[in-house]
């Protein structure tokens, strides 16, 4: 069976996956929309379990809720690393454009390698692709 999720969801969803753990200030500040309407999308995300709620306390006052992802909601926004890897890799490999492909394995390598760049070899963008992942598997 499969959930629906309205837009708004999966925006804040999203938005849970890449900031980490948020109150409802913070997400309706981010999704430029009123705390009401955050609220509203977070009644409906905890009752399908595809966030938490946790209360986190400071001093005197009133405690604070965060809310986070659970792994039901990291399996709906799709946010496993391996899949993001995974289809980036594949959609690198489909591209047509030798030129696209290098200049793209290039930052890539930049990004993540942090310096470690000129450790790719290979003469082929297949190559270097294979080059790429191996370097990524012993970090």
């Amino acid at each position: 069976m499969s959930i629906q999720v309205p837009t708004s969801d999966a925006q804040l969803l999203d938005l849970l996956r890449i900031a980490g753990p948020m109150s409802v200030r913070e997400l309706a500040h981010a999704m430029e929309v009123t705390a009401t309407a955050v609220r509203q999308r977070l009644v409906r995300l905890l009752a399908q379990k595809a966030i938490q709620r946790e209360v986190t306390r400071h001093g005197r006052g009133r405690p604070k809720h965060l809310y986070r992802l659970t792994e039901e909601g990291l399996r709906r926004t799709g946010s496993t690393f391996t899949d993001v890897g995974s289809t980036l890799w594949e959609e690198i490999r489909q591209s047509n454009d030798p030129e696209l492909r290098r200049d793209t394995l290039r930052r890539i390598a930049r990004a993540w390698l942090s310096g470690d760049a000129d450790k790719i070899r290979g003469k082929t963008p297949a190559q270097r692709m294979k080059s790429l992942a191996k370097l990524l598997n012993q970090q």
